[in-house]
């Protein structure tokens, strides 16, 4: 094994340079123009369904959608496409460093090109085999960044992991699909090296997986650990010089939004040198491997491959056109990651506007939640708004519920539309929470209302549950009647209730609450404002908002660091359980510390 890293170092270090460059052009021009291509996909795939924006709600229909499933087919294709042209200027590179020979960023580029048009021609729809078998194993280290940074593929993990009820088994699948990705690792240096169809290099990499299925496991685990230990390292040595400079030139007070903001970059950057370090290290391993096995198919690389037939002079030329192309993909890159980076940088630099704050569930923090004593909670911490959640009893009486079943909070296993208002009046909604709230009753919406009257704002979210079509107009009888309506918004998940609202009192504001992000608002017209999960948040949204006319509020947060990140954004109100934080927050008090390891700490998101 010591022999094989040894000859992996030689034949990375013998084109350092070149690879370096190529790589960074190469990953930056692939990263922007496929992340061009998914959102024109996603927007073209909104409107023809005719959906102005992607949410929770919608997600399930868009998505198996078959326009949506083609366009995201194709958008795959294009990846694997990118990934094989990578792969074909690796090869490239690696056979020069084995005979010794120096090779330019330009030689790689068009070695890459010339050995996937070569590929697909003898190959057909066959290449797409040869790309996507080992891509998992060659590229896991992007697949799980991207997943964790990209909005609409952590959304769908995290629907995929809540339909399983047994996660295990999605492990079990993760891990066998990484076994059989191993198992084909050896087709791209076969494909490349000796051409010839698939039909004859599948057997052949099958082959040289068991002769050396031993080296090759301990050696792509090897690469994967080292390969995370170099971007952990590089990137904790990136977020202490990220902050430093945030303390050594932002006021205390913007120091953690320049760190946030900066972090988010480093997130991005690091994402594609991972990829890209993981797939340099593991085709150099695989290729070392393979040209033990097949001496061969190295010897005549020069001939055969990259300068077929031409003279001194032309490939000095070729070589003085390559250079000047790379020289202005990367000059292009860098000015376009510059504005881009100015364009969606977070507003740390700018004064921190009034910012509302929330009480989540009336103020669950500290009382039992829906209650009239969390309630009084929002009111003691200073709180602009209350959120409620209401719900209706089978004989139609508004109260305050947040689950469709009394069970969590008041012990009793049925559904709230199964159960009378007397049978609900009888609850304890407070002993589950704390034994001195014993006897906490859960209050109906017109007891919430006149105990806020004077005192503090509602935000009234009308959960839907699929047994309460007529709630809405309900809820805004009962606002009307108590002479609330200046007083309270109405928000919901449900769109046709805010509909509804808007229909039967035009004048009450209301919330579209929103667990997603992405597509056009410019048409949610019955929204005053949009309530988001945090994490979807960022500065674009607001400013899309904003300039539709409509407020940002962001729930649930509940750590300095995210009230901060919000702040920044621009958020118009933030719905917490922890109103006391939040408001420490935005007055600058001395318990929000902005040294240098509370930094770090928004940093890394500890």
């Amino acid at each position: 094994m010591r022999k094989i890293f040894g000859r992996l170092y030689y034949i990375v270090k013998k084109n350092m340079r070149s690879l370096l460059v190529f790589e960074i052009m190469y990953r930056t021009a692939t990263f922007l123009l496929s992340g061009y291509c998914v959102q024109t996909a996603i927007d073209f795939s909104l409107k023809k369904q005719g959906f102005s924006y992607l949410t929770a709600e919608n997600y399930t229909s868009f998505i198996f959608h078959p326009l949506s499933v083609v366009l995201a087919l194709a958008v795959f294709l294009q990846i694997l496409f990118f990934l094989l042209i990578e792969a074909g200027a690796l090869i490239t590179c690696f056979e020069a460093s084995s005979n010794r020979q120096k090779v330019t960023p330009g030689d790689l580029l068009f070695g890459g090109l010339y050995r996937t048009f070569i590929m697909i021609r003898k190959n057909k729809a066959a290449w797409i085999l040869a790309a996507g078998l080992p891509a998992p194993i060659m590229e896991l280290h992007l697949i799980v960044r991207e997943i964790s940074y990209i909005k609409l593929l952590q959304f769908s993990a995290q629907q995929l992991y809540k339909a399983v009820p047994w996660h295990w088994v999605l492990f079990a699948v993760c891990g066998l699909l990484l076994a059989f990705s191993l198992l084909f690792i050896y087709i791209l240096p076969g494909s490349f090296m000796t051409g010839g169809k698939l039909g004859k290099r599948v057997p052949e990499a099958l082959k040289l997986f068991r002769k050396n299925a031993g080296k090759t496991v301990v050696g792509i685990a090897v690469i994967n650990i080292l390969v995370a230990l170099i971007v952990g390292t590089v990137y904790l040595i990136a977020v202490i010089f990220v902050v430093l400079y945030s303390m050594l030139t932002k006021s205390t007070a913007m120091a953690a939004g320049a760190v946030l903001t900066y972090s988010r970059w480093l997130d991005i950057g690091l994402g594609l040198a991972a990829g890209a370090v993981e797939l340099v290290l593991t085709l150099a391993f695989v290729f070392v491997i393979y040209e033990k096995a097949y001496p061969d198919s190295v010897s005549n690389w020069k001939k055969r491959i990259l300068f077929p037939r031409h003279t001194s002079k032309g490939l000095k030329l070729r070589r003085r056109v390559a250079g000047v192309l790379t020289a202005v993909l990367l000059v292009s890159e860098g000015f376009y990651g510059v504005y881009v980076m100015i364009q969606s940088r977070q507003t740390a630099e700018n004064i921190w506007n009034s910012v509302g704050i929330t009480a989540h569930r009336g103020g669950a923090l500290m009382a039992p939640e829906n209650t009239v004593s969390a309630l009084a909670y929002a009111n003691d911490t200073l709180c602009d708004y209350a959120e409620i959640d209401v719900q209706e009893t089978k004989d139609r009486v508004l109260v305050l519920l947040h689950d469709n079943s009394l069970k969590r909070t008041a012990g009793l296993k049925e559904n709230i539309w199964n159960v009378t208002y007397p049978q609900v009046s009888k609850l304890d909604a407070g002993i589950s929470f704390h034994k001195k709230f014993r006897g906490e009753k859960i209050p109906t919406l017109e007891e919430a209302i006149n105990f806020s009257k004077g005192k503090l704002d509602l935000n009234i979210e009308i959960k839907y549950n699929g047994e309460n079509k007529g709630i809405a107009k309900r809820v805004v009888r009962e606002i009307e009647k108590n002479d609330f309506a200046d007083h309270c918004v109405i928000t919901s998940m449900n769109y046709d209730f805010l509909k509804q609202v808007k229909k039967a009192n035009p004048d009450i504001r209301t919330g579209y609450i929103m667990t997603m992000t992405y597509g056009s608002i410019a048409n949610v017209k019955y929204a005053d404002f949009f309530s988001v999960k945090h994490t979807y948040v960022d500065e674009d949204f607001v400013a899309e908002a904003h300039a539709c006319g409509k407020e940002v509020h962001a729930w649930t947060v509940n750590y300095r660091g995210d009230v901060k990140r919000m702040i920044n954004c621009g958020v118009d109100n933030i719905i917490t359980d922890n109103p006391v934080l939040v408001r420490k927050v935005l007055d600058q008090e001395s318990d929000t510390r902005t040294g240098f390891w509370e930094l770090m700490k928004y940093a890394l998101r500890i």
